[in-house]
């Protein structure tokens, strides 16, 4: 190879590699042919599949505005989204501008480099996907036939490498198990639905259970009812459970506690003490004690942090004591003296 031929050779080499000088022209060309109506008819006439074509109106070919290609990708791809009518009784002249529902989308990605993209099924569907979100937003604010439904949408990729084009021309074509990749994503997902499972088909999930069981019914009137029944039928559960610290019950204890009163809170700890022994019963009769106390601090830093904390320590010890809690019991949990509790039942 000559000098001359060997710099030739390289100078082609940068320009492929750089893609700066030829990604001008070929998107300023495909932007420009594209967008004249003539051509995009043609083109949309000649490679669109019938089935397709005959679904639309190509009288009513419109392009939009959007492009979806990321900026770092835009020296590789240009796009261009053409709308069109749909056949149906809907469908306006191309005179007037149809309704968004009406629509269907041609999304046409052409690329600038040297060979084919491997990945270019999967910025399809990404593209797509962004095409069909932005229908349904243009959409919120028609009636509720018209938002719930996305628009047909017709991939097409131009290639005018002379390398042969070699990249997956399906998206499942990029999974290892394509067949199962489709089935397990295209097909209907799966629906976990808690309410048509009964309490007993729930109940056989044991420590999953218990949380479905709390959400099932969490939005019951009667939160209490809720714990004692919980507690009751995952027995089994909760003995593994000790095991581990009563994690479980703590989480569901954290979950529930918006729907109880604060004013029931003693009640709740005394339910819960009566399904475990006294020791493990005190412990969580004191972490909501605790949990409550420390609320209170959190509500009283405007006035101080002490006189919050104190307070909330007072107003839980006055619930504990109208469950019938024993006095040293309340000191115990509470951390207050026998004498401030005492105060509290002569006041």
């Amino acid at each position: 190879m000559t000098n001359e031929e060997h710099n030739q050779k390289q100078q082609q080499t940068e320009l492929e590699n750089s893609g700066v000088s030829e990604r001008p022209r070929h998107d300023e060309l495909f932007k420009k042919v594209m967008s004249e109506p003539i051509a995009a008819r043609e083109f949309l006439e000649h490679y669109l599949p019938v089935s397709f074509k005959n679904k639309i109106n190509l009288n009513s070919v419109k392009i939009e505005k959007e492009s979806f290609v990321t900026e770092d990708l835009k020296k590789r791809f240009s796009d261009v989204v053409y709308s069109v009518s749909l056949k149906n009784d809907n469908v306006k002249d191309s005179t007037t501008d149809s309704v968004d529902n009406d629509k269907a989308y041609v999304y046409v990605l052409i690329e600038h480099q040297s060979s084919s993209d491997y990945w270019i099924a999967f910025r399809l569907w990404q593209y797509m996907l962004l095409l069909c979100e932005r229908h349904k937003d243009a959409n919120k604010g028609n009636n509720k036939q018209e938002r719930d439904k996305l628009p047909l949408i017709c991939p097409i990729v131009v290639y005018a490498n002379d390398k042969p084009y070699n990249a997956p021309r399906s998206f499942w074509e990029l999974f290892e198990d394509s067949n199962t990749a489709k089935t397990l994503m295209l097909d209907e997902y799966l629906l976990v639905d808690l309410q048509k499972q009964s309490d007993d088909e729930i109940e056989k999930k044991k420590h999953l259970g218990m949380m479905e069981y709390m959400l099932k019914h969490i939005k019951a009137r009667d939160i209490l009812n809720l714990w004692q029944s919980l507690l009751e039928r995952f027995k089994s559960s909760i003995e593994i459970d000790k095991e581990n610290g009563y994690i479980y019950i703590k989480w569901l204890l954290w979950y529930s506690d918006a729907k109880v009163d604060a004013d029931k809170q003693a009640e709740l700890a005394k339910i819960i003490a009566k399904h475990l022994n006294k020791a493990d019963g005190e412990g969580l009769m004191r972490t909501i004690a605790d949990k409550y106390i420390d609320e209170g601090i959190a509500q009283g830093m405007q006035i101080g942090k002490n006189e919050g904390k104190h307070e909330r320590t007072m107003e839980v010890a006055k619930n504990m004591l109208s469950n019938n809690y024993s006095i040293p019991e309340i000191s115990r949990i509470t951390g207050l003296s026998i004498s401030e509790i005492n105060n509290l039942l002569k006041a």
